[in-house]
């Protein structure tokens, strides 16, 4: 159980979702976070619990993770701020 997330670390797993504009598999977001398997599942739990994302099942029964419109807001405004702020730090 995470008590302090990397800030970062949530801002690049929003930029990703936001970039994407669908839903996406947890192997495509794990891949592009550059995580391992469990620090990605703790992510995933952490942003779960605080409503910033939702898991639906596809057609095909597979698992798949979107934001919601407080990860929405949330993309916003961390991602945005640290875009601004940090001028030239790549999410």
């Amino acid at each position: 159980r995470m008590e302090k997330p990397d800030l970062y670390v949530v801002a690049r797993f929003l930029d990703i979702m936001f970039s994407n504009g669908s839903s996406m598999k947890n192997t495509n977001i794990k891949m592009l976070l550059g995580v391992n398997y469990p620090r990605f599942m703790e992510y995933l739990e952490w942003l779960l619990k605080g409503d910033l994302v939702a898991v639906s099942l596809d057609e095909e029964g597979t698992e798949r993770i979107k934001l919601t419109s407080k990860g929405i807001d949330s993309y916003h405004r961390l991602v945005d701020w640290i875009k601004e702020t940090l001028d030239g730090v790549k999410i």
